[in-house]
């Protein structure tokens, strides 16, 4: 596929006619990228916005911890760069070409300069950068916090699930009235019975309940170590949420803050094409 059938796939581009692609493909330079190599990279000044003739690309952001969260990844046809040409604001993403990347790149000047004349392509470069703000905002949104109970499951052993079930059973009603009924009938048993083997006072009941209290106590210790454990988690769990949220909450405006720089700015250039 040539360079001007590929720049009719890509949203900028598409309602335009074959001799108005080949006037904008002429003013438009060429780049490869080999793979691993950054595109653009955050914070850096926009120069071009890039359309992908050949290869792929991740877009990427890092959050506040230094962590790289995956937006979006752009083939053939992707347009990228176009936020900072529009606003004058620094990358707010980076993008990395995952192999050999050929892109054909549009600076500021002849950018500002197409959209002017193309209002329908002004348009769709708005739609991109809304579009990318949803993804953004539900990227954001799906990695805020790790389950608990998926955690603290994936760490357990064998000892510490036999000490959860048994401290689960002793602490519940089901086995104090078993218990009950046991020590009554046991008691009964022994005394009205010829055949009893345990007289009172009951000496060997009382053995039989202090094994149970010895082994008991410790058991129940485990499982309420897990439960501090679990606590712990889910306090540095909470933390995470709420640095996460005001890395979102950040993230989300600024990204409002440069569509409303960007809407502005196109309606002054549309505005001043009117006139003229």
């Amino acid at each position: 596929m040539d360079e001007i059938e590929l720049l009719k796939q890509a949203s900028l581009f598409k309602n335009l006619g074959d001799s108005e692609l080949k006037d904008a493909r002429a003013l438009m330079e060429q780049f490869t990228f080999v793979p691993g190599q950054t595109i653009i990279r955050e914070h850096e000044e926009g120069k071009y916005v890039y359309v992908i003739v050949s290869g792929t690309a991740d877009a990427l952001i890092t959050d506040l911890s230094g962590i790289e969260l995956f937006l979006e990844k752009i083939g053939p046809g992707g347009l990228f760069g176009e936020l900072s040409m529009l606003t004058g604001e620094p990358r707010m993403a980076c993008v990395r070409a995952v192999d050999e990347v050929k892109a054909l790149a549009l600076d500021r000047a002849h950018f500002h300069e197409f959209l002017v004349k193309h209002p329908r392509a002004a348009i769709e470069v708005l739609n991109v950068i809304s579009r990318r703000l949803y993804n953004n905002d539900k990227l954001l949104r799906q990695s805020v916090s790790r389950n608990v109970n998926k955690v603290i499951d994936e760490k357990q052993t064998l000892g510490q699930l036999i000490a959860d079930r048994f401290a689960a059973v002793m602490g519940s009603w089901t086995f104090i009235v078993l218990q009950t009924l046991a020590i009554a009938l046991w008691i009964v048993f022994n005394t009205i019975s010829s055949r009893s083997f345990d007289i009172f006072p009951f000496v060997f009941l009382n053995l039989v309940l202090g094994f149970q209290a010895a082994y008991a106590a410790p058991i129940i210790m485990m499982s309420q170590n897990r439960q501090s454990e679990k606590d712990r988690l889910v306090a540095e769990i909470d933390h995470e949420v709420n640095v996460k949220a005001e890395i979102k909450a950040g993230l989300i405006v600024a990204r409002l803050n440069d569509l409303e720089r960007s809407m502005h700015f196109l309606h002054q250039e549309l505005m001043t094409h009117v006139k003229k």
